[in-house]
């Protein structure tokens, strides 16, 4: 009876060991990218739409999204709050070109309900309209 005590004791203690190891997952790719997302970004540029042109974005009109850790997104233009919304990440295949995309989703943005991710890097933002004949809109982190 003790030496199944002890083998008992022992499978516990590795059982409990390998769970706490566990207990860590590795980071999702969709966890990484609302950390990159998290920042200000500047528009610099738009393509797409019906004439597929691109078009340098407006001095005048400088537009910039900030999106928070809280998953806040601010809406700028000029420096000054247009829009405030809570954002959410998710996964999806895309009408455009048929390959999971994770998407943004923060209710209507110069008129596009639907938009994802395109390129996200440290220092570039690419957002895209899931629609035949979308925009494409270019941010820099500022």
């Amino acid at each position: 009876m003790k030496h199944s005590y002890h083998h008992y004791a022992l499978f516990l203690l590795l059982t409990a060991s390998g769970l706490a190891g566990c207990s860590k997952g590795a980071v999702s790719p969709e966890d990484q990218k609302a950390d990159l997302l998290v920042g200000r970004w500047q528009l610099t540029q738009t393509d797409g739409g019906l004439t597929g042109q691109v078009h340098p974005a407006d001095p005048a009109q400088r537009q910039e999204i900030v999106f928070d850790d809280d998953k806040q997104a601010t809406f700028l233009l000029n420096g000054a709050v247009s829009t405030k919304a809570k954002y959410v990440l998710f996964k999806a295949n895309s009408f455009v070109n048929r390959r999971p995309q994770t998407f943004l989703a923060y209710g209507r943005r110069n008129g596009s309900e639907k938009e994802f991710i395109e390129r996200l890097s440290p220092n570039e933002l690419v957002i895209v309209e899931d629609y035949t004949d979308g925009r494409g809109y270019y941010y820099t982190r500022r």
